[in-house]
């Protein structure tokens, strides 16, 4: 009719190509932004937000710490180590053109502790005299011989340790000479040998019940 005027309506394949270029329009904007982002860690392989979303603080960066304290763990010292160490220490702990000695003293069986101990005193009467540093005296007790010694099948084992100038063994070759009235015939054997130079001075420790080890001492 006349005045009537006649609207054309929006074809739908037409609507639905405007729809789908402003979906894409919407993806790539959003894309383009850092909020979707995700990073895959390499350590721990967990995916997480880290654009747009606050991330949560550590313990220590809480309470003004730059990074977590390091620990470092130290070895583990054993017995063998230590003794190892502390005998080093003493090994250097002597005076200059000093060498290591061992001396082993074989008594008479027949002697009582008391007179053991007498007779030992002698001998390191003779240690002070030459200015012996570091003594150790290892009390072996009473053990049978490998052969008899002036009738006797069996001796105290005594071992003396310690560290002395070069003409201390010649003191003591000379004392084992002329022991004196009061040692006539109480000492089987001394025998006296120099360790190398690069040997560790004896370790205090009692290697067996029947030993008895004495502390370290100066004469």
């Amino acid at each position: 009719k006349k005045g009537v005027m006649r609207t054309r309506s929006t074809p739908p394949h037409l609507i639905l190509l405007l729809a789908a270029a402003a979906a894409a329009l919407v993806f790539v904007t959003f894309s383009k932004t850092d909020v979707s982002l995700a990073v895959r860690s390499r350590v721990a392989g967990v995916t997480s937000r880290v654009s747009g979303i606050p991330q949560r603080r550590s313990f220590f960066s809480s309470r003004g710490c730059s990074s977590a304290p390091r620990v470092t763990l130290e070895p583990v010292m054993t017995q063998d180590k230590v003794d190892t160490e502390a005998r080093a220490a003493k090994k250097n702990d002597i005076p200059t053109g000093y060498r290591w000695y061992e001396t082993m003293l074989v008594l008479q069986p027949k002697l009582n502790e008391m007179e053991k101990d007498i007779q030992l005193g002698y001998f390191e009467k003779v240690l002070g005299q030459a200015k012996a540093k570091n003594v150790m005296k290892l009390d072996r007790g009473k053990h049978p011989l490998s052969y008899p010694m002036n009738k006797n099948f069996e001796a105290y084992y005594v071992l003396y340790s310690f560290a002395g100038p070069p003409s201390t063994p010649g003191m003591i070759q000379n004392w084992s000479n002329n022991p004196g009235i009061d040692s006539e015939g109480q000492f089987l054997r001394v025998l006296n040998t120099r360790l190398p130079e690069d040997a560790m001075p004896p370790s205090a420790a009692a290697k067996s019940e029947d030993d008895a080890s004495d502390s370290l001492w100066d004469l």
